[in-house]
């Protein structure tokens, strides 16, 4: 996202020193990693709870695929057993 080298980083960092002093920087470092550590960790939070509902969405759509088959599977099989029925009624009339 941000593409900063290491001269840039330095410059900032030297620009920090001028205005804010020696004594507030490593204060000032210090809130900035736990600030981007609290960022990190809540992102990463994000990212599982995004894939646990992608699952959880995936599953539905099988359980509900799964459902539509097995609803229309004793429709198959009545129609075949007719079939059948209907052969083994020619054969016996032969």
């Amino acid at each position: 996202m941000f593409d900063f080298g290491f001269m840039e980083i330095l410059l900032i960092c030297v620009i920090a020193l001028v205005v804010l002093g020696p004594e507030k920087l490593p204060g000032l470092v210090r809130t900035l990693g736990q600030w981007v550590g609290h960022g990190r960790a809540v992102m990463n939070q994000m990212q599982q709870q995004l894939e646990s509902e992608a699952r959880n969405l995936d599953m539905k759509e099988r359980r509900e695929k799964i459902q539509q088959e097995l609803a229309l599977l004793p429709q198959k099989n009545i129609a075949k057993t007719g079939e059948d029925q209907c052969v083994t009624a020619q054969k016996v009339e032969s």
